[in-house]
């Protein structure tokens, strides 16, 4: 065997083994994965309406699903709102604001088929006996999913995370991207006395330590978790998803499910919301100390919001305004409609690797310039392909290990060019 043909073997040969190398170490949040990030024509972009964004998969999975960024939508949220006011027909059996009250109205929600109750009120009671709180909760087991809210600080000393707040949190590892500049809380600054069932979620309702301004706060780091405002945790309630649905990208969104609102955030995972918004439909309302004698005919709703609007009992209230702020939060982008990307079986990545190996091989013939350009237009044509895999017929395949495969071949007939010439001359 001639040297240049024993050298062009060589260059197959290691060029193969470094894009199977590559193949077997390629993961999506490591290694490689950077790499596709830049070379793949569909990724997570900066956030703005028409931008293409990639579902969160298992680690297993070999499928992805692209969906648009599209324009938001001015729905009317299907909330009614029970206000708890002061009372001043007295109709309340303990007084303004005690849990046996606020137990007898969610029973009265149940009853007008309210299946999920957004809480904006606090829920502390120190004064109260813990069976007098536990007719609260036992209240709240009747529902498919709570929200309920308090306000967070960061203290000297760090408290351990409540059951329902670890519940609505995801690990930090889940974020995509920085998390340096996330607020970090570690305490409750008025903690619920309740002790809530497992289908409550506790989100924060606001963050003491943080400076006040116009912008909304939506998640903050305690601990090792990522918890979430109430107002996220509302959404998530009305979209029927679960806390490790909600994705975090710090700087860029946070988004609910893969069917969900886009929420546009800074890197301290502050939302900016439009001050002159108003929506587009006012809610049902009703007062919690007459939620009893409501009338259910044409109640549709599903979800409540419970709040409280008194001159007196607005002093436990824990989310002004909650519709309008939840509203304002769904009149924002979301995403729309699916591509399902299939990946190409492995076998037949293994032969495709093969046959960029041994064009890289090949390649040696041609001389410096000439050798050049062809791996030029190779890589180009390559990166073509898979474009054309992924948005006609939606399959794909890491791009990285065949750009790493050909990279590997150019280099190594770069080095052992000129051995190869000597052989010819």
């Amino acid at each position: 065997m001639s040297l240049v043909r024993t050298i062009q073997l060589f260059i197959f040969i290691l060029s193969l083994g470094v894009g199977i190398l590559g193949l077997l170490s390629w993961e999506p949040a490591r290694k490689l994965g950077w790499a596709d990030a830049i070379l793949s024509s569909v990724k997570n972009e900066a956030f703005r309406v028409g931008v293409k964004i990639e579902d969160d998969v298992p680690a297993d999975s070999q499928d992805r699903v692209i969906r648009e960024v599209a324009p938001p939508s001015h729905n009317k949220l299907d909330y009614v709102v029970c206000e708890i006011d002061d009372d001043p027909e007295q109709v309340n059996a303990f007084g303004l604001y005690h849990p046996a009250d606020i137990a007898i109205t969610l029973h009265n929600l149940k009853k007008q088929g309210v299946k999920r109750v957004f809480l904006s009120t606090h829920l502390h009671w120190p004064e109260c006996e813990p069976e007098e709180t536990n007719t609260l909760a036992t209240a709240l087991e009747d529902f498919d999913s709570v929200v309920v809210s308090a306000p967070l600080r960061r203290n000297l000393s760090a408290d351990s995370i409540p059951p329902s707040f670890i519940l609505a949190s995801i690990p930090i590892k889940a974020v995509h991207g920085d998390i340096e500049l996330l607020p970090v809380v570690n305490s409750l600054s008025i903690a619920p006395n309740v002790v809530f069932p497992s289908n409550t979620y506790a989100g924060f309702s606001m963050l003491e330590s943080e400076k006040p301004s116009d912008t909304l706060p939506l998640v903050a780091r305690w601990h090792d978790r990522i918890v979430f405002s109430a107002l996220i945790l509302g959404l998530m309630q009305e979209h029927k998803i679960t806390p490790n649905q909600i994705s975090v990208h710090p700087g860029k969104y946070v988004r609910i499910g893969n069917t969900g609102n886009i929420l546009p955030i800074d890197a301290f995972g502050h939302f900016q919301p439009d001050l002159s918004f108003t929506p587009k439909n006012a809610p049902r309302t009703l007062t919690s100390a007459l939620s009893g004698e409501a009338s259910i005919i044409g109640s549709t709703q599903k979800s409540a919001i419970l709040t409280a609007t008194g001159d007196k009992s607005s002093q436990f209230e824990a989310i002004g305004s909650p519709y309008q702020k939840l509203s304002q939060l769904a009149h924002s982008p979301r995403v729309s409609g699916a591509i399902k990307l299939k990946r190409i079986p492995l076998w037949l990545e293994c032969v495709l690797l093969a046959d960029v190996a041994l064009l890289a091989a090949w390649l040696l013939a041609y001389r410096s310039w000439r050798r050049n350009i062809a791996y030029l237009a190779t890589l180009v044509c390559i990166s073509a392909i898979f474009l054309v895999l992924y948005h006609v017929f939606h399959y794909w395949s890491p791009l990285s290990i065949y750009v790493l495969t050909l990279l590997a071949g150019w280099t190594l007939s770069t080095i052992l060019a000129k051995p190869a010439r000597r052989s010819l001359s």
